[in-house]
């Protein structure tokens, strides 16, 4: 309450915030913490942002390590990452209730009708191994060796081939396998993933250049395309936990989740017909000879959906390698009142140090980084991000 004495105002019940803040000064000097309680008072620590994305299993173990490593020096940025498959990631995007999504698949005609003006940003490349977990008897089983080419592996995974002694499986390993060791006439088990993926479209697509496969190029490829009695997990890391458990099993992940698990998961080398032909293991070095020979990109608001990586023309190059992206919205304002200038600036911020500072990351887990004409296609697009009007990249 105010009242006036003699022309001057006088304040009653209250207390200025200069004598609130010599009083506090005054008790924080008896305890030796006076610098912490004015800082808390005249800087208080800023809100924290939390981001959301949510997609891809292939891209979880380098978009954790990239988070964790972004949080470290902007420990006012939460980036929250649910690794729940391409599909679903996108169809998030598409209803709004993420900031970001993450596919190794380029959005689809129909996907980029349901996500207008969204934005497709490369952020890691990395390989498709087929792994298998292959007993020969109750002490051993084959961790190295074995060889595929693609129409065989397309005749496994739809059931056309079924025990691991099949001549024509027989035939690709004659030489290949360690010495005294004979595949044994165990029938196979394939193991796929039940979730819409971006994994999967890369490695059918990769099936697809075998006249044999019938399923075609998919994330969710129909249930009869697969050999009967099949295995289907959700994500990468369920098929790596069947493959890594479930006898003479063979499924597809990604590389890291083959080298990450305890024991390492074995993996075939698979033959590129390039050059003199060769069996070729997947490896960082022979992922990266399948970026070397890079495609013409569109632009991020562009079409990707002719993109790909798959049977690189190098000798050397592993033949299932692929972009994984994030999916963005060029203009922020689609979120409505969910969006505010400050949450669209940390979005592009952090966008912009996935592709630059974040590719460190990429060879510690054995994804390839980003070659320069790439990482300068995706600053374009991060640019080319706006809110009310505004581009946000400083």
């Amino acid at each position: 309450m105010m009242t006036t004495v003699s022309g001057a105002i006088v304040r009653r019940g209250g207390i200025s915030r200069t004598v609130f803040i010599i009083s506090l000064v005054a008790v924080a000097a008896i305890s030796g913490v006076t610098g912490y309680v004015i800082q808390g008072i005249l800087h208080p620590a800023p809100a924290t942002i939390t981001l959301n994305g949510a997609g891809s299993t292939f891209v979880n173990p380098i978009i954790t390590a990239v988070n964790a490593n972004y949080t470290k020096t902007n420990p006012s940025i939460q980036i929250n990452y649910q690794s729940i498959g391409s599909g679903a990631g996108i169809t998030a995007l598409g209803q709004r209730t993420i900031d970001f999504g993450a596919s190794d698949a380029p959005l689809t005609n129909t996907q980029i009708l349901a996500t207008p003006n969204a934005l497709t940003i490369p952020d890691t490349i990395g390989a498709v191994v087929v792994a298998y977990y292959i007993p020969i008897n109750a002490t051993y089983s084959i961790h190295k060796g074995l060889h595929l080419n693609v129409t065989v592996t397309a005749q496994i995974f739809q059931g056309g081939i079924t025990y691991w002694n099949d001549p024509s499986i027989v035939a690709l390993n004659q030489n290949s396998l360690p010495s005294g060791v004979s595949l044994p006439h165990n029938l196979i088990t394939v193991v796929h993933r039940f979730d819409s993926s971006g994994t999967t479209f890369v490695f059918t697509g990769y099936l697809s250049s075998s006249p044999v496969w019938i399923g075609g190029q998919s994330k969710q490829p129909k249930s009869t395309a697969w050999a009967p009695g099949a295995l289907a997990p959700n994500g990468n890391q369920g098929v790596a936990s069947v493959i890594q458990t479930v006898s003479n099993t063979i499924g597809y992940v990604e590389l890291n989740y083959a080298l990450s698990a305890t024991p390492p998961i074995p993996y075939a080398s698979l033959w590129n017909p390039n050059g003199s032909g060769s069996y070729v293991e997947p490896t960082l070095s022979s992922s990266g000879l399948a970026a070397s020979s890079l495609p013409s990109l569109p632009a991020g608001s562009g079409n990707w959906t002719s993109i790909n990586l798959l049977n690189s023309s190098n000798p050397g190059a592993y033949p299932v390698v692929t972009f994984s992206y994030i999916m963005v919205y060029q203009e922020l304002n689609v979120y409505g009142s969910a969006m505010n200038q400050a949450r669209a600036q940390a979005l592009v911020n952090y966008l912009w140090f996935v592709v630059h500072d974040g590719q460190n990351q990429a060879t510690i887990l054995s994804f390839v980084a980003l070659p320069s004409t790439v990482v300068g296609n995706a600053e374009a697009s991060i640019r080319s991000i706006a809110y009310n009007g505004q581009t946000l990249h400083t």
